[in-house]
């Protein structure tokens, strides 16, 4: 298709209210003028002279775009754009209307009618007795020449948002600019106010308490809790008001809560029963509704729902990867949906945060591998805004419309946020004095927050693979991860605050700093032959000798560095994504000359070489490589099986062990089965975080154990009245 606008002999086109007029790109309904972007102008063009089938995406790109690719954001804020322009209060149907996985069209039959010299009919196609000697006689293509892009990338944001211009506002493009401006640099000039607390208990009833979710209204929390001496999670709707609890639950099956509708009254939640997941809805009074949804994949899912018939959730599996997830719109009658965000690949997607029907957003956490941006968007996906960057996560948030903030709370650093919608900026930041540590929250208002004390434990294993007997190897009430064996002991990093520490301890079971400031390392390595200790962060190498702790060399990079691994004595690999968060590249680092080479790997999230002949990489999309080095073929490819928690992968002794965060695999392309499960832990009780090598020929293991804590009300005191 290469129709893409109507010609000059085209006077108007009438479509149900509306009367579009070409040569002044507008459309008016008698009372409603409004002016048209070129792209969206050539986009409805293309819809009303292809009324009669269903327009794809590549469509739009090749056509209308004129370009090999355009970031779906793109094409999703256009069509929200243009539904919009088509709405007023004469025209309240639908006008363009959506096929789940299929495309667009237009539904509404058109008029064509031409200037008092020319023919007139009812559409392009209806008059079979008008003689044009030429079909297409009726629409020209006026579309500049552009330079292509290569199929398959995607563009930078950047440039994406160029290709768009026409769709989304100036006031918008305002927004992001100005928000990129500033986005690093309001927490560090905001000034942040110490304050005193007061900590209540709201539930007695010991046992695990998580995934708050509290009602639009304020009135009702729901979660998940596993009693005491028992395995399974129940879901609990508890009132903030009297304190009464309702409960669901049943033995062998996990509740969970999705989120609640707009108006409080439904709470959706998900019942896992082994590899079966669904999704239901139930009355919040838990007297009537109960009703199930529809299947979903066993990942953690988020959501709300924009009106009585709409749910909006954080949909995991995109693009067919375990860890990826976008937001999907679905109509609760009819079972259809769509996709209204398209994050990056070369990230972990999008979480949602919270519907705001007085402003009618969507409002969402991306998360980058270096990076935490809030978004907020229409129900349609359209006039997606990025709001702020975060280094740490923002799990959930509140709308507060009496100040018009948003307010969140960093629980990494014990800090409550306010954001304001109006001035696009933060305004208030109130730090906790406690040393207590919070897991799971909500936002009541900025100086009352529901919490749940901390309910987890990391520590460090290691697990033999002869004997396959896991050990506790480093445990404290601290969060410990990414040990390395080094002589005479363990190096590993321990969280403090938003920071890390790298200890040592030492075979007689001391520990002590090893040495180097706290800072937000990201993992560790050693090379045994040189006596040299590897540090990554975001952006950068480091590489030091263990012994008195001198560098040696120091490696920056334009985008964030996701894996590292030692590829020889003196040579380091490493990935990459790049500034643009799209594309994904593999290195080679020597430490002799600090030259640096590229691999010829696509999408590549981590590598590390199983002996001197043979790569193996793991791909964005969950693809585990093996590459003969010697001919730079391909001689395997599979497909892991889905992560319950995320993938991790490393090389021990010539073979290849992988984590799903729930069992740990033995990898053999030589094998028949592949595949050899050699450990799973209590899921009700442990996850997997990561795997790697160790020297003496053991697994090491991060490992994040589920504990008993406590369900919270936690008020901020003026410092006048505090006790």
């Amino acid at each position: 298709m290469n129709e893409v606008r109507f010609s000059r002999q085209v006077k108007e086109v009438k479509f149900g209210e509306w009367v579009l007029d070409p040569k002044r790109q507008c459309i008016s309904d008698g009372d409603t003028t409004r002016e048209l972007e070129p792209l969206l102008f050539r986009l409805l063009c293309y819809l009303i002279i292809n009324n009669e089938q269903i327009i794809t995406r590549q469509d739009l790109v090749d056509d209308v775009w004129n370009q090999n690719f355009v970031d779906d954001n793109a094409i999703n804020r256009a069509m929200s754009e243009l539904r919009k322009i088509l709405k007023s209060d004469k025209q309240r149907g639908i006008v363009v209307k959506t096929h789940y996985r299929k495309g667009y069209s237009f539904f509404l039959e058109p008029q064509i009618i031409y200037h008092p010299d020319q023919p007139s009919n009812t559409s392009p196609e209806s008059n079979p007795d008008r003689t044009i000697t030429n079909p297409l006689d009726a629409i020209t293509r006026e579309i500049p020449e552009q330079p292509k892009a290569q199929r398959g990338k995607r563009l930078s944001w950047l440039l994406a948002g160029a290709a768009v211009l026409g769709a989304v506002t100036l006031a918008s493009l305002d927004v992001v600019q100005f928000n990129l401006d500033y986005a690093n640099k309001d927490e560090s000039v905001l000034q942040t106010l110490d304050q005193p607390i007061k900590e209540s208990v709201l539930s007695w009833v010991q046992g695990r308490y998580t995934l708050l979710n509290l009602s639009p209204n304020d009135a009702m929390v729901a979660y998940s809790f596993i009693q005491r001496d028992t395995d399974y999670y129940s879901l609990v709707v508890k009132s903030l008001k009297s304190g009464h609890e309702r409960r669901l639950g049943e033995q062998g099956v996990n509740y969970y809560p999705v989120g609640w509708s707009a108006d409080s009254s439904t709470i959706y939640y998900r019942i896992v029963d082994g590899d079966k997941c669904q999704v239901w809805q139930l009355s919040a009074d838990f007297v009537s509704g109960n009703q199930f949804l529809f299947d979903c994949k066993l990942n953690s899912m988020t959501g709300g729902g924009i009106n009585q018939d709409r749910l909006v959730y954080a949909k995991s599996g995109y693009r067919n990867r375990d860890e990826l997830s976008a937001l999907t719109n679905r109509d609760l009658l009819t079972g259809e949906e769509f996709q209204i965000t398209s994050p990056n690949l070369n990230s972990y997607g999008d979480r949602f945060l919270a519907y705001v029907p007085e402003k009618e957003i969507i409002l969402f956490e991306r998360r980058q591998y270096d990076i935490n941006e809030l978004y907020m968007t229409d129900p349609d996906g359209g006039n997606q805004v990025k709001l702020y960057e975060s280094q740490s996560r923002i799990w959930t948030l509140n709308y507060d419309d009496k100040s018009g903030q948003l307010v969140w709370f960093d629980n990494s650093q014990n800090i409550v946020y306010s954001f304001s919608l109006d001035e696009q900026r933060l305004v208030k930041a109130q730090k906790l004095m406690t040393e207590q540590s919070y897991a799971n929250y909500e936002t009541l208002n900025s100086r009352e927050l529901l919490m749940t004390s901390y309910p987890f434990v990391m520590d460090i294993y290691t697990l033999d693979i002869q004997d396959r007997i896991l050990s506790p190897q480093i445990k404290s009430i601290r969060e410990d991860a990414a040990a390395i064996e080094v002589p005479n002991g363990y190096l590993f990093l321990t969280r403090i605050g938003h920071l890390y520490r790298i200890n040592f301890k030492a075979n007689d079971g001391q520990v002590s700093a090893l040495g180097l400031p706290d800072a937000d390392y990201k993992t560790i390595r050693y090379n045994r032959a040189a006596d040299e200790l590897l540090i990554q962060y975001a952006n950068k190498i480091e590489v030091y000798t263990l012994d008195g702790l001198t560098m040696k060399l120091a490696k920056s990079v334009n985008g964030t560095i996701v894996s590292v691994e030692y590829w020889s004595e003196s040579e380091i690999s490493y990935t990459v994504v790049d500034e643009t968060k799209v594309n994904s590249k593999a290195y080679v680092l020597s430490s002799l000359d600090e030259k640096v080479r590229e691999l010829p790997t696509q999408s590549t999230l981590w590598l590390d070489k199983i002996n001197d002949t043979m790569l193996v990489t793991l791909s964005s999309n969950d693809i585990l490589s093996a590459f003969d080095l010697r001919t730079g073929e391909v001689v395997h490819n599979l497909e892991l099986p889905p992560a319950k928690y995320k993938h991790s992968v490393t090389i021990l002794n010539g073979h290849i062990y992988h984590s799903d965060g729930e069992s740990i695999h033995k990898i053999d392309f030589a094998t028949e089965s592949i595949i050899e499960p050699i450990y799973t832990v209590d899921d009700a009780k442990f996850v997997i975080d990561r795997v790697r090598s160790s020297d003496s020929g053991s697994l090491i293991v991060d490992m994040i154990e589920v504990v008993e804590n406590q369900l919270l009300k936690v008020s901020l005191l003026e410092t006048d009245t505090a006790i």
